[in-house]
């Protein structure tokens, strides 16, 4: 394949991961993501055929075994699950084809130039006060050019924490200051993790262990004697019994009611069906099974809101744990089990920033091909199986 257009496919394809917001609305949502995807497909044909990982066309029959067994038997409609098993498959192989033909530590370095941009971009568009990507009208925090700044955060905490292990100071310092500027609570639990994973290991757990009953005693004190404190949490435990009653308060803001409607649902759906109802059944049990049985708030109601997070279920956690049952919830155990193998050396420390990114999707956002997904979970892939090719590992 010629240089130039293998930089061709290279920017595109980049780019493509932050252009979540570049999109049109006619009957679907037309993303840009698709139309690059559908383009690079024929660049790549031209000069190669399309290679399909044979542990991601396992994983695709799985799934659509799955679904098929469990549409059937709890009668919904095939078109849920056809067209997520699609775009996963599609957008999968695409980013499995992309880094297999280009050089990985080219892509790398491409992303994190990329990130560095959105970064300054997104430092431009908070001091003028104006964003035109927002997906909420006169949202003044950062969030660059993508829709809301829960995403601008999964999509540059990779980048972030690379500045930080390559001790590249200036730029870890201004990526992290624009996500405690983006004021999003998903951004201060990536900030945290940045700072704790890398140095977690069974001794430091057995004496988190135990110090439990310190830290019980210090939570007793301080909910008997802070007023605040204990509001806040008597607050919390009001909102946590809606999991199971399905009603919720009409002062219940609505990221709290996006996440627990979702959580009434998996556990109304994981009891019913501990196998899963199927890949993209979770917003069909949301919106046809579950919702009678739940009394949302009455202004969310008028402003057509109390649905709006049942399609990809508030967290890729919620959504995977629903529509997969325990099979979902063991791949998850397993997936994190297998995660903490990137930390044992310095050859994969940008697979140690996918690893904080994927918590953060576990989360938030339940979207299964999300612009960015495959190409860091590929980005992974071939980095670790670089690392096992090392004649010695550090």
């Amino acid at each position: 394949m010629k240089l130039n257009l293998k930089k061709y496919l290279l920017y595109s394809s980049v780019f493509a991961i932050f252009s979540e917001a570049f999109f049109f609305h006619f009957i679907i949502d037309w993303k840009l993501l698709y139309f690059i995807i559908f383009i690079n497909y024929f660049v790549i044909l031209s000069h190669n055929s399309i290679k399909v990982n044979k542990y991601f066309t396992y994983l695709l029959f799985l799934i659509l075994l799955h679904a098929v067994l469990s549409y059937t038997f709890i009668q919904i409609p095939f078109n849920y699950f056809i067209s997520q098993l699609l775009g996963i498959a599609v957008v999968g192989i695409y980013f499995y084809n992309l880094i297999k033909i280009l050089d990985l530590d080219t892509v790398i370095k491409t992303y994190l130039n990329f990130s560095f941009v959105v970064v300054i971009l997104g430092y431009l568009l908070f001091f003028i006060g104006y964003n035109p990507f927002s997906h909420f009208d006169g949202d003044p925090r950062l969030m660059s050019i993508l829709k809301e700044p829960a995403h601008y955060v999964v999509v540059i905490i990779p980048a972030c924490y690379y500045f930080l292990k390559n001790k590249n100071y200036l730029k870890f310092f201004i990526t992290f200051i624009s996500i405690l500027i983006s004021t999003s609570s998903l951004g201060i639990i990536g900030c945290s993790l940045m700072f704790v994973l890398p140095y977690l290991n069974l001794k430091k757990f057995l004496v988190f262990l135990a110090l439990l009953p310190v830290f019980f005693f210090l939570f007793v004190q301080t909910y008997n004697n802070f007023e605040p404190f204990k509001l806040r949490v008597d607050d919390t435990y009001e909102s946590l019994k809606s999991i199971k009653s399905g009603k919720f308060k009409e002062e219940t803001n609505w990221s709290s009611y996006a996440l627990i409607s979702n959580l009434y649902v998996l556990n109304k759906n994981i009891s019913d069906h501990p196998l899963g109802s199927g890949i993209g059944s979770h917003f069909y049990m949301y919106n046809v099974t579950y919702s009678k049985s739940m009394r949302a708030p009455q202004y969310l109601i008028d402003q057509d809101l109390d649905k709006s997070n049942a399609p990809d279920a508030n967290s890729l956690f919620t959504r995977m744990a629903s529509e997969l049952g325990i099979f979902g919830i063991v791949i998850i155990i397993f997936g994190i089990y297998y995660m903490k193998y990137v930390f044992t050396s310095n050859h994969l420390l940008f697979s140690q920033g996918i690893v904080i990114y994927l918590i953060l999707k576990l989360i938030r956002d339940g979207h299964y091909f999300p612009p960015e997904f495959y190409f860091f979970i590929w980005i992974m892939f071939f980095e670790i199986k670089r690392f096992k090719n090392l004649p010695s590992k550090n």
